[in-house]
């Protein structure tokens, strides 16, 4: 029985045993790594790559952002002189529009017409003088003119009388008397022609008189044509702030008045994109500092799945500085007709009246820049981190660094500086698993997706 037990028990370790070692064989095999075969490329695999041809790209830079309208001009009609104010017309109200030269307000007129009366009696009086000091010029130049006949005639008595002396036929006191008269008929003449010349003199200064009386005149009907306050354009009121039985002073603003037929839009571009203008070149030249070459826009709203566009012109700074908080570059678009409206889509057929721009509005604004640059243009998935690129000209591979323009929904844009890309190449746009520089590759070559970037004919 005792044997038996033993028996039991040596059978039962050796299995353990046996199990142990089992066990650590096992764990043993799992822990060892399998042998990993990998391809040596020997130069005789070819892989098979998918590419498209580089293409210039000749239509400009397009780009998008965001703007804000903005009035092009709002002028305050101020008073240029003071009254109470009589009449205010039913369109001089916020928010009314009115037309060119329409009267707004009348301040009451009486006391300039007074004035003006009074200085058109004071223009006829000075007119009056001038003929009165006339007159009396034209009778002294006939006084003068007989005057003069009778000196003639006292110088011949004079001389008479002096032969007459020589003869004893007359008296030294005869001789005396005629010399007396002859001098007083030469002072006489002195005189006429003083007084002449004091007329002459005098009419100067009638017509100095004159003048100025004419021109008071006109300042006092241009004084009173300004009672009537109107509007110098054709415009929408902005603002009111005076009513009827008001007393106004000169030069106290009374309405705003809103030009409609111009607008701006206020919009933020990046340095890059100003760039882009500075080298644009159009008709007028290049750029030149704060001042832009005149770069057509498209400016684009949206409503209610209708996008309305209409055309701008982007050629100044807004302020010519960077912003401090954006660091962007604040600019001017002008449109010079904000009623020139029409749909993006030509084919859609829209039931509503077309807008009109409105200041206050947000709109997006695509920007047609011409930079005056040589551009490529390669399809959006060709390029890889870091903007490199693979081409396969000739079935061999080759990396290359391209400092990018611009993505656009063509592709990628990008400057043609690389001395070893031209638009010869090909440019791999499959997936490459462990590209090797200058390794043989078959390519499929398939044409570059056609997408339209929108523009100002559109």
């Amino acid at each position: 029985m005792k044997n038996t037990k033993i028996f039991t028990l040596v059978r039962k370790t050796a299995i353990s045993f046996v199990l142990i070692l089992l066990t650590c064989f096992l764990i043993g095999r799992m822990s060892v790594p399998k042998p990993v075969t990998r391809s040596v490329d020997t130069g005789n695999q070819i892989n098979t790559v998918e590419v498209v041809s580089i293409e210039k790209h000749t239509s400009g830079i397009s780009f998008k952002v965001d703007g804000e309208v903005t009035p092009f001009r709002v002028i305050d009609i101020v008073t240029e002189i003071q009254g109470r104010v009589v009449y205010k017309s039913e369109k001089c109200r916020l928010g009314h529009s009115v037309r060119k030269d329409e009267i707004l307000l009348r301040v009451d007129p009486t006391d300039y017409q007074l004035e003006v009366n009074q200085l058109k009696e004071a223009v006829k009086q000075a007119a009056v003088n001038i003929t009165e000091n006339k007159v009396l010029m034209d009778n002294t130049k006939k006084e003068l003119e007989i005057a003069k006949q009778q000196l003639e005639l006292k110088k011949r008595d004079y001389d008479r009388f002096e032969t007459l002396v020589k003869t004893t036929t007359a008296t030294y006191a005869d001789l005396d008397s005629s010399l007396s008269t002859l001098l007083n008929a030469k002072d006489s003449i002195q005189k006429l022609e003083n007084q002449i010349r004091i007329y002459e003199t005098q009419s100067d200064k009638l017509e100095i008189a004159l003048q100025k009386e004419k021109i008071n005149l006109q300042t006092a009907e241009l004084n009173l044509e300004r009672t009537n306050i109107k509007s110098p354009i054709d415009g929408v009121i902005t603002s009111d702030s005076f009513e009827v039985n008001t007393y106004i002073q000169r030069g106290t603003s009374v309405a705003k008045i809103l030009d409609p037929e111009q607008f701006e839009i206020q919009c933020s571009l990046y340095m890059k994109q100003i760039q882009w203008i500075w080298l644009s070149r159009t008709k007028s030249g290049l750029s030149d500092g704060y001042v832009f070459a005149p770069t057509d826009v498209t400016i684009l709203y949206e409503i209610d799945g209708e996008k309305w566009i209409w055309d701008g012109v982007l050629q100044t700074l807004d302020g010519g500085g960077v912003d401090a908080l954006t660091r962007m570059i604040p600019c001017r678009v002008k449109v010079n007709n904000p009623k020139l409206v029409r749909l993006l889509d030509k084919n859609t057929i829209s039931i509503r009246k077309p807008p009109t721009l409105f200041f206050g509005m947000y709109v997006s604004i695509i920007v047609h820049s011409k930079p005056d640059v040589e551009l490529y243009r390669i399809p959006e998935k060709a390029l890889l981190p870091g903007n490199k690129i693979w081409t396969a000209t000739g079935g061999i591979l080759h990396k290359h660094n391209i400092r990018v323009a611009t993505t656009t929904p063509e592709g990628i844009l990008f400057y043609a500086d690389s001395k070893s890309i031209d638009d010869n190449d090909l440019v791999v746009v499959s997936p490459l698993a462990t590209p090797v520089e200058g390794s043989n590759v078959k390519i499929i070559q398939t044409e570059n997706p056609k997408k339209v970037l929108l523009s100002k004919k559109e």
